[in-house]
């Protein structure tokens, strides 16, 4: 997944609505992202995914590195990857994506933020966060790579 931060004074986060028709977590929000093909890198497969979903070309995002690996109460295993792209970079919603939204840091920083707790199918505590944003609520696998990103990451500017 590619955690994608505008460069301005007031970063905002590449966000995604997922898709009704789409099979699985149909009108989550999400991160652009996806499985890796053979061969790829967290990488690779971030930026491929958000040019397929966003239309966010690979050259445009400088990479700043691998976040800690998120690992679901369900089964999931994921390496965020955090990147810089321009701001005002027109994006393109494709037919996997309902709408992209991008709220400011400061925004989701400011907003209460719900906390409850599930365990990994081998008992590890994992704390799930529910961020309500402007009609949206993100949640799940997003909410807690955000969180991470807001409370350990890089300051507004």
């Amino acid at each position: 997944m590619l955690v994608a931060l505008t460069r301005e004074a007031s970063p905002r986060v590449i966000l995604t609505v997922r898709s009704s028709e789409l099979p699985t977590h149909k009108g989550q929000i999400a991160f652009p992202g996806g499985s890796l093909e053979p061969g790829e890198t967290p990488t690779q497969a971030a930026l491929r995914e958000a040019w397929e979903e966003v239309g966010l070309p690979p050259g445009a995002a400088q990479v700043l590195g691998e976040l800690d690996d998120v690992f679901t109460p369900v089964g999931f295993h994921v390496t965020p990857v955090l990147a810089r792209i321009p701001a005002g970079l027109p994006l393109v919603r494709t037919p996997e994506v309902a709408q992209i939204i991008c709220p400011t840091l400061a925004e989701l920083r400011a907003l209460t933020v719900l906390r409850e707790t599930r365990r990994l199918p081998d008992g590890t505590p994992v704390p799930l966060y529910r961020y309500p944003w402007q009609g949206h609520d993100i949640w799940g696998m997003t909410a807690r790579v955000l969180h991470d990103l807001l409370t350990q990451g890089p300051a507004e500017t």
